[in-house]
């Protein structure tokens, strides 16, 4: 019992400072740190959001360009902002690759080993050619996979 208190008594401060470490959607200044040309989801009050890129941040103003032209929005009329995250296909077709071959393998070699009325000398080929079989479809499954999985998203930087 008196472990738990002293366990709790040191991760108190810890913890308070990981929560002082994280940054308030309701700031402003967040939103005057966005790049210009960054796609941005925009919601007016309780309107479908706005999609466009960012052209311009003033302490009263958020100009958003759209298919018909840059667009200027009051301060006070925005309820959220949000930034699109970085795409990352590249990474998870790399993931999916690794993956994908590794258990494409596995399970070549399984499948492969699995005869046990194999009576000639092809037997060892069979075998060898399950599991690059099995490698060749788990690499090219993989990689697909991580292509098509979803990615980036949207993060909210403004929330008055």
């Amino acid at each position: 019992m008196l472990k738990r208190v002293y366990g709790a008594a040191l991760l108190t401060p810890i913890l308070s400072l990981a929560c002082l470490g994280q940054s308030s959607s309701s700031n402003w200044g967040n939103v005057k740190a966005i790049a210009p040309g960054t796609q941005i989801r925009l919601v007016i009050g309780t309107a479908k959001p706005v999609m466009g890129s960012l052209e311009s941040v003033t302490d009263t103003d958020f100009v958003l360009t759209q298919a018909t032209g840059p667009q200027t929005y009051a301060r006070p009329q925005i309820t959220s902002i949000k930034v699109r995250k970085k795409d990352h296909r590249l990474r998870n077709a790399l993931i999916g690759l690794g993956v994908g071959t590794a258990v494409g393998l596995a399970v070549g070699y399984g499948a492969g080993r699995a005869q046990s009325n194999c009576n000639g000398s092809l037997c060892g080929w069979q075998a060898d050619g399950a599991t690059v079989g099995g490698g060749i479809v788990g690499l090219v499954v993989g990689t697909l996979a991580g292509v098509f999985w979803p990615t980036g998203g949207w993060r909210k930087v403004y929330a008055p």
